[in-house]
């Protein structure tokens, strides 16, 4: 398994400064551990990560996240 270079606080640092959504930790059915990407709206965008390296992948799509996270 991967690893982020981030940890979720700078992760969620770079989304909430940089668009309008946030990331939430969270508990799926089996008790593991997963991470929520929600919209300005309070909705859920798209399905759970289950590791902050998808999240780092997912999010350093956008720009002006990636050019956020490459100055932490």
């Amino acid at each position: 398994m991967n690893q982020s270079r981030y940890t979720f606080n700078q992760l969620n640092d770079a989304v909430t400064n940089c668009t309008s959504y946030y990331l939430q930790q969270s508990k799926d059915e089996e008790g593991e551990t997963i991470y929520l990407l929600i919209d300005g709206c309070g909705d859920q965008d798209g399905d759970p990560f289950y590791d902050l390296f998808d999240v780092e992948d997912y999010i350093c799509n956008n720009d002006e996240v990636h050019d956020y996270l490459m100055e932490v």
